[in-house]
């Protein structure tokens, strides 16, 4: 039959097994985890590129209406000027008393 050598060979074998398979199943957790790790990074990567491009488009849109707006503004206050002239030089009208 089995001698006790034997016997402790045997165990040694599984033992041998069971440690292999515990550090393979690590080694995969491991992985795993850093799998998805990295597919989170390149998700806020993606999310990072589309708010820095709408952010972009919003500023470049800004500018531009900036440079606009300062156009409108000074014609409004040539504007404003000429109404502020013709009230001061017109002669102030009467008013009927009742």
């Amino acid at each position: 039959m089995f001698t006790p050598l034997d016997i402790l060979y045997i165990v040694l074998a599984f033992c041998a097994l069971w440690l292999t398979a515990a550090v393979f199943w690590m080694i995969w957790q491991i992985a795993t985890i850093l799998r998805n790790i990295n597919v989170a990074v390149d998700e806020g990567r993606e999310v990072m590129h589309k708010m820095e491009s709408a952010l972009t488009g919003i500023k470049s849109k800004f500018d531009s209406t900036a440079s606009s707006l300062g156009h409108i503004v000074e014609l409004a206050m040539k504007g404003v000027g000429y109404v502020i002239e013709k009230k001061m030089s017109e002669p102030p009208k009467k008013t009927r008393k009742s």
